[in-house]
């Protein structure tokens, strides 16, 4: 609301609307001097400050009076918007009659042509901004009204390029938004002679953006809707080098070719640098226009700008998601990121049909997962588990397109549904004693439901570990070229950092057999061969391959060592008492376990039990407990890799944490000075 001052040579109406504003009261048409009063002053109170407030006051009781009584109040509206001149004044009443609901008949299209007029109006009596105001509040009333839309369209198709710059500018963005709501062609080449006019070029090459996208994602042929996007894409990079240009160039034109890195299969580092300047460009946005009163036209662009911000972020998130063997939480990856993605018209840029976006993502999402079988075996679970929601439609299809994918890509194997790569060796061992069909389907899915089931409670930190130590080796070429030394490596990577985990977890109440990793009452250390035999006994469960005190490795002794067809991996246990660092670790130990490597893979395992200190705060997390370390020896072109682990002892339970700190609190209270 606007309170001005009152002034002596105020009428009284405006004497007592400001009264009321002041005391913060809703005025009302009787309370200022009564509809007459107001009628026979419109001359002067039409361009007073207060001309808004009192078209509020009109609009508010309009919707009591009579049929009947209906001609004067129109009159009284059509008067008031017409005698007003000044920009904020417009704008207050540009947002009142949007929001009236119960204008009489006739009143809209009334005050419509008295919008159009002022727009029209360059004889110089309106400032540039107030007949852009006007413009716009012409734009709101025929929104929904296709009489008064043809007659906008004519006044925006006779706009001369030699108006008035600032009304330019404003009409170019009204220009386009009409173009999003009703698809009139001539609008486009509107903006086309306009984006050659200097101070109007940004905005009218911006819409022309937003056009040519509107197009592409309406254009059911292909290859049009793909001449459609890549004009789109060069008129937002056009205006994204303008002077002056605002965030949203830059969102829409990064957004744009986002999709098409996307299809391109770039990788998800690259992505992500593209998807970072979108999230900078989207909230610049937010603060750029961060008034709550702001047209609703204008809310709509905001949210579709969030909207393809969605889109892009969930880009990201699957093309990394794609690129893994399997997904931890796969519920979240299918639901969140592939069948949102698969389905991004509608679930993500809320469409109401499928279009060109999703001829730009699909082909992806569908030959990453049929890359990987696990993936596509989780993709058919989630199918099974969840057959009312309302995203299987789109898993069925991508389930399809992979069959059809395979159908016409003999090469690639055609199993990718019925089985998983974790159960691959149970089938090639059931092929060699020639089982049937339906026992190697049983066969490999109940390992499968087994290994996933083991699996299932996999943490976050388990998880980054796994990913950290996998970078480090992976471009290792006894990791990269030696399927034998990889499978070696990542089994006992997986086992060891589970192993781990779960000796965390375990107290002496539930396995007395860990009670080795606590303080003792006497004071006495545990042997090296306690951990020794408890990681044995883990292993040995998982791998039959285990061997406990192997000798003549390296001449010296290995602690266990696991083999597969001429390979073999060791894991070199130790017990340390004066320094846990892995710095320290790896200069006492790494040569020792790296000695080991000599004939096999150059990849090993350190695990040292730490005894170093009683562990009265507390355990130290597993993401603290685990580096991959590299071992460059003299003469030797090719580093050796070794997995520190760290197992913490000489623990304490919870319960004795805790009255340890309370005993702590309470000695050094008492130990406190008495105060004077």
């Amino acid at each position: 609301m606007v309170a001005v001052a009152p002034r002596p040579q105020f009428h009284s109406v405006e004497t007592k609307l400001h009264a009321l504003l002041r005391e913060g009261k809703i005025p009302h048409v009787e309370d200022i001097g009564g509809r007459d009063v107001i009628a026979e002053a419109i001359p002067s109170l039409a361009t007073s400050p207060l001309a808004s407030e009192i078209l509020s006051a009109v609009l508010r009781d309009v919707g009591r009076i009579s049929a009947d009584d209906a001609t004067p109040w129109k009159e009284l509206i059509k008067r008031l918007v017409q005698g007003a001149t000044s920009d904020f004044v417009l704008i207050e009443m540009v947002d009142a009659i949007d929001a009236c609901q119960q204008l009489p008949d006739g009143a809209a299209s009334d005050v419509f042509m008295v919008f159009l007029q002022k727009a029209g109006d360059a004889s110089g009596d309106l400032a540039g901004y107030a007949r852009a105001v006007a413009l716009e509040g012409a734009f709101r009333l025929a929104v929904t009204d296709r009489r008064m839309q043809l007659r906008l369209l004519d006044t925006l198709l006779g706009i001369q390029v030699s108006d008035d710059p600032q009304f330019l500018r404003y009409a170019a963005k009204i220009m386009g938004v009409a173009h999003s709501h009703w698809r009139e062609a001539e609008l486009v080449n509107m903006l086309r002679t306009l984006s050659e006019c200097e101070g109007v070029a940004y905005e009218a090459s911006f819409e022309l953006g937003m056009a040519g996208l509107a197009l592409a994602l309406n254009e059911a042929k292909r290859d049009v809707a793909t001449t459609f996007f890549m004009d789109s894409l060069l008129w937002f990079k056009k205006a994204e080098s303008m002077p002056g240009a605002t965030p949203e160039a830059a969102l829409y034109g990064e957004c744009l070719t986002l999709l098409t890195d996307f299809e391109e299969h770039k990788t998800e580092q690259e992505l992500r640098k593209r998807s970072t300047v979108i999230q900078k460009s989207a909230f610049e946005l937010l603060a750029w226009y961060a008034d709550p009163n702001s047209p609703t036209w204008l809310g709509a662009r905001h949210f579709q700008a969030a909207c393809w911000n969605d889109l892009a972020y969930t880009l990201v998130s699957l093309a990394d998601s794609l690129q893994k063997v399997s997904w931890w939480e796969p519920r979240v990856v299918i639901e969140r990121q592939v069948l949102a993605a698969y389905s991004a018209g509608r679930a993500i840029l809320k469409r109401s049909g499928d279009g060109y976006i999703e001829t730009l993502i699909r082909p992806r999402i569908e030959s990453s997962i049929a890359q990987r079988e696990g993936q596509a075996y989780l993709l058919k679970h989630w199918l099974q588990q969840y057959q009312d929601h309302e995203l299987v439609p789109e898993a069925k299809a991508i389930l399809n397109g992979i069959d059809h994918m395979m159908a016409d890509r003999p090469e690639v194997q055609r199993n990718p549904i019925e089985a998983a790569t974790v159960w691959a060796p149970v089938a090639a061992v059931l092929s060699q004693v020639h089982a049937s069909n339906e026992t190697t389907r049983r066969v490999g899915e109940l390992v499968a439901n087994a290994f996933a089931s083991s699996l299932e409670n996999l943490s976050g930190g388990e998880i980054e570990i796994f990913n950290q130590c996998r970078t480090s080796v992976e471009h290792h070429p006894d990791h990269r070229d030696s399927v034998r030394g990889a499978k070696l490596f990542d089994t006992v990577l997986l086992w060891t950092v589970r192993f781990l985990g779960n000796r965390l977890e375990m107290t002496k109440k539930d396995d007395p057999s860990v009670a080795y990793l606590f303080e003792k009452t006497d004071g006495t250390l545990p042997p090296e061969s306690a951990l020794q035999d408890d990681y044995f006994c883990w292993l040995n469960t998982l791998s039959a391959s285990g061997e406990i005190e192997s000798t003549n490795i390296g001449g010296g002794r290995a602690d266990v060592v696991l083999k597969t067809t001429g390979e073999r991996i060791v894991i070199e246990i130790k017990r340390e008492m004066k320094d846990a660092t892995f710095d320290s670790l790896a200069k006492s130990y790494a040569g020792q376990t790296t000695d080991y490597q000599n004939i096999s893979i150059r990849l090993g395992f350190l695990l040292v039990l730490d005894l170093t200190e009683a562990k009265r705060e507390g355990t130290p997390h597993i993401r603290s407990l685990v580096q991959c370390r590299s071992i460059q020896r003299t003469g030797e072109t090719e580093s050796r890799q070794v997995v520190i682990i760290k197992v913490p002892g000489r623990r304490y339970l919870p319960s004795e944490i805790s009255r340890g700190a309370k005993r702590l609190t309470t000695l050094g209270n008492h130990a406190a000075p008495q105060s004077k």
